[in-house]
């Protein structure tokens, strides 16, 4: 029988997941946190290592918790991440919870596995549909903790501007490219570089494009903000006056933020893997302003006094998508999220604990 130990683990596969854990953290009972690292290659290892010295968290090697037969009463992950194996995760605790870091990309985030959790703690109504297939699992909507910090600790944007070498005085266009296939970064590069004659511009390439793909890297060398540590992308939301997104999460941060977006369009999107027609990532674009790599015209239009009859609407627009995806926790839903967490055992145990039955 493996030994169960008294404390709640959060699988960490990558620095980037410290900051959708943070605002959590801070709302969990004292000393019950504990950070599973999963990630096999060692310079990634020693980084989540790293990472749990900086907000002063105990650890433990997921491979070394499965070899000494080791599990949590209660873990979560953002995917089955363990080792890669779709197993493990259920295998090193008791519960199981989901925490999902990202809307959009359907074809991943609805996957069958999603079935081996006994909780998912998922941003609002439309995760929690999608996730229906999932009939034994706990559906619970914690809105999107991530962004607490964007309604309850704003910045110095004037100074924050002046420390990254951008004018204070010019509107701010902030660019999050995701990875992989879905990644704009080689089909708008030049067109979004032309945005800093007259505008700041700070882009942020995923994670995985800093590390993974060297030549994308070196297409965003005209751009002089580009954004390589893993930094926390709320204060990027503080800052945009615009966002230009293409697939996956960061389109539903600027929902959830209020923020103007810019949807950027590639060939086949709805046929990819990851998204698939019915992804919300695809459904924003009948909704949300959007262009292709062959109108870069329209980008800089809607960046001028001419589209505020737009923006103007957009925000009924926006309105209406956050009451679709997000649980109406604005500010508060970490605390929404630890709560859940730190009562899955009872929100899974059939008898009550002062049951005798």
């Amino acid at each position: 029988m493996a030994e169960e130990l008294d404390r709640i683990g959060f699988v960490v596969h990558h620095p980037e997941m410290f900051h959708h854990y943070q605002n959590v953290w801070r709302h969990m009972p004292a000393g019950s946190v504990e950070v599973v690292v999963a990630a096999k290659p060692k310079p990634l290892f020693e980084s989540i290592v790293k990472g749990c010295a900086r907000y002063e968290l105990p650890w433990r090697d997921a491979a070394e918790l499965l070899r000494n037969k080791q599990r949590y009463t209660t873990a979560l992950s953002a995917f089955p991440a363990v080792n890669s194996d779709a197993k493990s995760t259920k295998a090193i605790a008791r519960f199981s919870l989901r925490f999902m870091y990202a809307n959009g990309k359907a074809g991943w985030n609805f996957r069958p596995w999603n079935s081996m959790y006994d909780s998912i703690l998922c941003f609002g109504p439309y995760q929690a549909q999608g996730l229906s297939f999932c009939e034994t699992t706990l559906k619970i909507q914690m809105g999107y903790p991530r962004f607490d910090r964007f309604f309850n600790e704003p910045i110095d944007r004037k100074k924050r501007l002046t420390e990254l070498g951008l004018d204070p005085q010019r509107k701010t266009v902030v660019w999050l490219p995701t990875w992989s296939t879905l990644c704009s970064i080689e089909a708008f590069a030049p067109i979004v570089a032309e945005l800093q004659e007259q505008h700041n511009v700070i882009v942020k390439p995923h994670p995985f494009t800093v590390s993974d793909e060297p030549t994308r890297m070196a297409a965003l060398e005209g751009f002089r903000c580009v954004i390589r540590d893993p930094i926390d992308n709320v204060q990027l939301f503080q800052l945009a006056d615009v966002l230009l997104c293409d697939y996956g999460g960061s389109p539903f941060g600027a929902i959830y933020t209020d923020r103007k977006l810019v949807l950027l369009d590639l060939p086949d999107a709805e046929t990819n893997e990851v998204t698939g027609k019915d992804s919300s990532d695809i459904e924003l674009r009948k909704y949300i302003p959007h262009l292709s790599r062959d109108q870069p015209e329209l980008l800089g239009a809607l960046l001028t006094e001419r589209a505020d009859s737009i923006w103007a609407e957009q925000v009924k627009v926006r309105a209406a998508l956050r009451e679709l995806h997000f649980a109406q926790h604005y500010g508060y839903a970490s605390q929404v999220a630890a709560l859940a967490i730190v009562n899955a055992p009872r929100a899974h145990t059939r008898t009550a604990p002062w049951s005798s039955g």
